[in-house]
């Protein structure tokens, strides 16, 4: 039995009234001094959080995209929000997904760093490997990013690790969850080419997300110094992915991307006129017998 199949959520039509519920709750725990939210958890957990953080876990969207490079706070920063939906309020879930379980495990992992460090006044209930549910009754899983997997929830908050890797079909299979709780998506990566629906969304004006980019040369950690060997010793290609968010053409693509599009043209005329039959039902032998 898959774990969509065991897990459940309430229902659907109880939503508005848990609300309400949660609301006096929250005024009466931040009336008692209890924050819970983003920022203030990183800082109870000794972590300063960079300007680009501050801003995203302040901010009000729907749906954001993390083009961040390795080592630039994205995961902590995704961690951090994922606890904050988890202790706002009463059976929330949250859901991470990530190309491979090990991926989304470690993810979890970094939200279980962030609950010891931050210390919240609600308590753990039941924690595994891939699944952390807190005494207010909210769950955070772990998943691998495939379709079939990721159906049968109704989420608060969707976290896609890794999110150039997940599959189309994992995450069209998400965005169902989030219509009726009004639920959150939050896609972080690195580049892996210019393919894909993370690569779309974010070169697509027309789509309305909350973009973040933040590059090596961004990030207080990373010194300029450090960066320049990374790049000697990894090669510009890598590098600019890795480091620089760039999204590029793989290394073993035979045409460039921008050759095939500039290739393409609306005013050239078809090769065949309208007589399309006449070119498929050419009987005529490639070679004659004199050529045999």
């Amino acid at each position: 039995m898959s774990p969509s199949q065991t897990e459940t959520t309430p229902s659907t039509s109880s939503k508005p009234l848990r609300r309400a519920v949660d609301a006096v709750r929250s005024k009466a725990s931040s009336d008692a001094g209890a924050d819970t939210d983003a920022v203030t958890l990183m800082e109870r957990a000794g972590l300063a959080p960079d300007p680009w953080q501050q801003a995203l876990l302040t901010s009000q969207w729907e749906r954001a995209l993390l083009n961040c490079a390795r080592q630039s706070g994205k995961t902590t920063c995704s961690a951090a929000l994922a606890l904050e939906t988890a202790l706002e309020a009463t059976d929330n879930l949250v859901l991470i997904l990530a190309p491979a379980r090990r991926q989304s495990k470690e993810f979890l992992r970094s939200v279980r760093s962030l609950y010891r460090d931050a210390a919240p006044d609600v308590g753990l209930d039941k924690q595994s490997e891939l699944r952390l549910r807190l005494e207010n009754e909210s769950r955070i899983i772990a998943l691998p990013g495939k379709e079939g997997t990721v159906r049968g929830y109704t989420a608060d908050l969707v976290i896609a690790d890794e999110a150039a890797r997940v599959p189309d079909s994992a995450y069209v299979a998400t965005r169902p969850m989030l219509a009726v709780s009004g639920g959150r998506f939050v896609g972080l990566s690195t580049p892996a080419g210019q393919r894909g629906w993370f690569y779309t969304a974010w070169s697509d004006p027309s789509q309305e997300w909350e973009r973040v980019k933040v590059t090596g040369h961004d990030c207080p950690r990373m010194s300029d110094d450090w960066l320049e060997t990374e790049r000697q010793e990894m090669g510009d290609w890598q590098f600019r992915n890795e480091y620089l968010c760039e999204f590029q053409d793989t290394e073993n693509q035979l045409f460039a991307t921008e050759d095939i599009e500039a290739a393409m043209s609306a005013d050239v005329g078809p090769l065949f006129d309208g007589n399309v039959e006449k070119h498929l039902n050419d009987t005529d032998p490639l070679f004659s017998e004199a050529d045999g």
